[in-house]
């Protein structure tokens, strides 16, 4: 997403989650009742990114109801305002009313239109409509081509397509996925934004096929095999200490497994930290990983991401984190990325096949 930091490792690019900031946190995290006294350092975090986010949805507003009583020009920037605001918080629905008007009215700033456009398809995503979404990017992406979106910079038109991304895979929604990122995927200019529509396609078209071999040894010394679990269903976690969403998604998982003690689900984490910077060994590593594992009782296997057939994070084509893949019964890719909105029902239609 827009913002993000970026570590160069031996998988290509791992985008620095923990820089992410409120977005991913709160994808995972559910923040203290009103009223009642937060227990943990991260109820904190997430009470507090609940109350910023109020915030910044009155900003949202106030900045609307002031481009309408503008001229043209000047309702321009401040839409443009709006919409990069919006971006930046992950509040496209919030912004949808303000684009709507932008599109119907029409803008003098092609950046504020193509904003505009671009905040329209990933609300109308997160809404459901996500036909009328990928219809809606097609003119998008056709009238960029004719007008242009010098505007907007790369790391802007990734992050909005990351949200896009994010909608339509926590949706179960892969087709649409694959139909979007291939059109734009063959329409995209700039060679970094080309890289990451690639990436993203990689992993879509992943799924439906038999997952890359995780074979190694867990850091207590116990060999582990994919192979061997075949008629069991596999949730992989890519994870990095230093990632701060990943402690909640940790929470998480952990949860899922203990309501389902009984039933053939595995997890397995794959910890990336090697990967940080330019690149550490795994002795450096080692006690910030076991001091993470401990400090939130992670009680499944991990193993440390390394080079060549070890490379697990290449191999199942991750580039950003928190990321994960669970893998059917018959060993087959069935879902990226899960979250805690997905997380249990898609479990549990997996568990029952």
């Amino acid at each position: 997403m827009s913002g993000s930091s970026f570590v160069r490792g031996s998988a290509g690019i791992v985008r620095g989650a923990a820089a992410l900031g409120l977005s991913l946190s709160m994808a995972w995290g559910v923040g203290a009742a009103r009223g009642q006294e937060p227990d943990s350092v991260q109820a904190i975090h997430e009470d507090f990114a609940n109350q910023f986010r109020q915030l910044e949805k009155t900003r949202l507003d106030r900045l609307g109801r002031l481009a309408a009583r503008q001229d043209p020009a000047a309702a321009a920037a401040t839409y443009e305002e709006l919409f990069r605001l919006a971006i930046s918080a992950n509040l496209f629905r919030e912004a949808e009313p303000a684009a709507s008007t932008v599109i119907r009215v029409g803008s003098p700033s092609h950046a504020t239109s193509a904003l505009a456009h671009l905040v329209k398809i990933v609300a109308e995503a997160d809404r459901g409509a996500f036909e009328e979404s990928l219809a809606a990017l097609k003119v998008a992406v056709e009238n960029a081509a004719q007008d242009g979106v010098a505007g907007l910079q790369s790391e802007e038109i990734i992050g909005i397509t990351d949200a896009y991304y994010q909608r339509l895979v926590h949706a179960d929604q892969i087709p649409v996925a694959l139909k979007a990122f291939k059109f734009c995927a063959e329409r995209a200019q700039r060679p970094v934004v080309k890289e990451f529509l690639a990436e993203r396609l990689r992993r879509l078209e992943a799924v439906g096929k038999p997952a890359p071999a995780i074979r190694g040894t867990d850091l207590d010394g116990r060999p582990f095999d994919l192979a061997a679990l075949k008629g069991k269903v596999v949730l992989v976690e890519f994870w990095a200490s230093w990632c701060l969403p990943t402690e909640a998604q940790v929470e998480q998982f952990q949860q899922a497994i203990d309501a389902r003690k009984d039933k053939d689900l595995v997890v397995v984490g794959i910890n990336l930290d090697t990967l940080q910077g330019e690149g550490l060994k795994p002795e450096t590593i080692l006690p910030n990983v076991r001091r993470f594992l401990l400090d939130h009782n992670v009680r499944w296997p991990t193993l440390i991401n390394g080079k060549g057939e070890k490379d697990y994070a290449a191999a199942f084509g991750v580039v950003d984190i928190p990321a994960s893949v669970l893998i059917g019964k018959d060993g087959n890719i069935v879902q990226l990325d899960l979250v805690r909105q997905n997380l249990g029902p898609v479990l549990d239609r997996e568990l029952a096949r």
